[in-house]
């Protein structure tokens, strides 16, 4: 029975040493792991840090590219209000002349025009009479 104590207390021993390397890894393991976290978490706030400067830049940009836009957009609004306003002068214009035209020709038709001119003259021989009427009576008197 003496060997199988020595066998036994072999068995112990190499069980100890066994278990004193396996934990001796697991302590490695979980130093290298808070290590490799350490390093995972200095990592992210890097690159977070990173993210946000760029965010930031591209938030100027956009910044900058908005504000053209809006310059530009009221230069449109602009330029299409002064050429809405221009086409309504426009089409004022085109109306006063229409109507105008259209007064020069109702004046210019043929019936009327005679019968204008007919007035004028009959009006011109009845102011001559008149006037050789006066210059007579006055001829007369003397």
């Amino acid at each position: 029975m003496t060997t199988d104590i020595a066998g036994l207390e072999r068995a112990v021993f190499v069980m100890a040493i066994c278990m004193a390397i396996q934990t001796l890894l697991f302590i490695g393991a979980a130093i290298a792991g808070f290590v490799a976290w350490r390093r995972a978490s200095e990592g992210m706030a890097v690159a977070k840090a990173a993210a946000e400067a760029q965010v930031i830049e591209l938030r100027g940009y956009l910044d900058r590219i908005s504000s053209n836009v809006d310059q530009a957009s009221r230069a449109l609004i602009r330029g299409t209000s002064a050429v809405d306003e221009a086409v309504s002068d426009m089409r004022e214009a085109v109306g006063t002349v229409k109507h105008s035209v259209g007064s020069v020709a109702s004046v210019m038709t043929g019936r009327r025009t005679a019968l204008a001119l007919g007035l004028w003259r009959g009006i011109q021989m009845w102011r001559k009479r008149r006037a050789n009427g006066r210059v007579a009576a006055a001829a007369s008197h003397v």
